[in-house]
Parts: structure tokens; C-alpha cells; sequence
């Protein structure tokens, strides 16, 4: 699968800019909405913990879905419409509001099981919880103060890129499991899937309209 990237959009053109700074915190607060919401109206119990989860869970497959899909789209948004600068950091954000509200999902299945801790509850948290904040830190290169960052390039994207691999799995595979197993019929898992295939497609046929830009300047150059 095509990492997920922190690359330039485009060009610096400053005609019509978007403004980021509110992104991540809007993302992961709608989250905590959803989880609380869903708590006041079954109550304080495993009910509407469940419900939460469940929640938060559907809200970040739609964030992922719109990292993965955001740098393609704003390519061709450009490409039609040239007064349209995206900001640059719009993946990076994308990749961060998805990660914190990732957090709230966990802390949502977390938190039922503090009282009593179940081991597999505790390290299945623990685990998606650590893949998400290396998704979370390699989004942009970590760097000290005026200093070489601390991750070479290739490195951060091969962090990044498993992450996002992992996600993109945990994903398809619910879908699945939900779509073949002996469940309630659930249109939301069919929807899930084709959007997790639809943003791989984007992604890769991004990289590959962009393969065959390089190569044609680079013919252009030669000749």
C-alpha cells in the first residue's frame, strides 16, 4: 500500500488558503462527543460504553478514509482549479485528528475494563494505542531545535507507511469478518470496505499519474 506522506501539495501559490489550526482538536472532540453521547443515552454501563466504541470506531474509518483521499483530491482540486492552494499540512493534520480520535475509541473500550482489567482488553489498548502514536509521530519528520531530523526519511515513511498498512487492514478485515459472519445485516461495514479499496485505488493511481508526470519531464528535459 502506498504510505501516507507528508509531501508538498503543491506550489506556493497564495491566492485562496485554507485555515488548519482548529482541525485536529475538531476531529478528536467530535470523537469524544460521539463516546459521551452515546453514554448519556444508554447510560453508564457496558451498554453505552459499546455503543461509544462503536461510534467512535465508524467516525475514525471516515477520518482514515479522508487521510487517505486528501492529498489526491487536492491534487485534482488544483489541477481544475488553480486559485485552490491547499495548505500543506493538510495530510499531516488529517493523520493526527485520526490518530487522536483513535485515542477516544480506545479510551471508550478502555475504560469499562479499569475496575476489572482484562489482560487481553489491556493489550490489545496497548498495542493499537502504540501504532498509533508512531503513525501520530512519523506524520512529519521529528526534528530538535535547528537541528537534522531525528528519523531519516526513508525510515519515518517505512513507520508511516506500516501504520497506515495496519489500519487500512483493521479495517477490511471488520468489514469483512461483519459482512460474512452470522451478524445483523449493518449497511455501515459494506460502505467501510468500499471506501478503504476506493482510497487505496486514489492513492495509487495518484502515484502513478505522478510516476508518469516525472517521466515525461524527464524526457522533455533529454530531448
Amino acid at each position: 500500500m502506498v504510505a501516507l506522506d507528508n509531501t508538498v501539495f503543491f506550489s506556493q501559490v497564495s491566492r485562496l488558503r485554507l485555515s488548519l489550526g482548529p482541525l485536529v482538536a475538531g476531529i478528536a472532540l467530535t470523537a469524544l462527543v460521539l463516546v459521551l453521547g452515546a453514554i448519556l443515552f444508554r447510560g453508564f454501563s457496558e451498554n453505552g460504553f459499546r455503543l461509544g466504541s462503536q461510534l467512535a470506531w465508524r467516525y475514525t474509518a471516515l477520518v482514515f478514509f479522508a487521510a487517505l483521499v486528501a492529498g489526491p483530491a487536492c491534487r485534482a482540486a488544483a489541477h481544475f482549479f488553480s486559485a485552490l492552494t491547499p495548505p500543506e499540512s493538510l495530510g499531516r493534520r488529517l493523520v493526527w485528528g485520526f490518530c487522536a480520535s483513535y485515542g477516544v475509541d480506545l479510551l471508550s473500550v478502555f475504560l469499562p475494563h479499569v475496575i476489572a482489567l482484562s489482560a487481553g482488553a489491556t493489550l490489545m489498548v496497548l498495542f493499537v494505542g502504540g501504532v498509533a502514536l508512531v503513525m501520530a509521530a512519523t506524520a512529519a519528520p521529528l526534528r530538535r531545535l535547528g537541528d537534522k531530523p531525528i528519523l531519516p526519511e526513508k525510515i519515518r515513511r517505512v513507520l508511516l507507511g506500516t501504520a497506515a498498512v495496519y489500519f487500512w487492514l483493521c479495517y477490511c478485515v471488520m468489514a469483512l469478518a461483519r459482512i460474512s459472519g452470522p451478524h445483523r445485516p449493518d449497511a455501515f461495514y459494506g460502505i467501510s470496505l468500499c471506501l478503504m479499496v476506493l482510497g487505496l485505488l486514489a492513492r495509487y493511481g495518484d502515484r502513478w499519474i505522478s510516476y508518469r508526470e516525472t517521466q515525461r519531464r524527464s524526457e522533455t528535459a533529454a530531448t
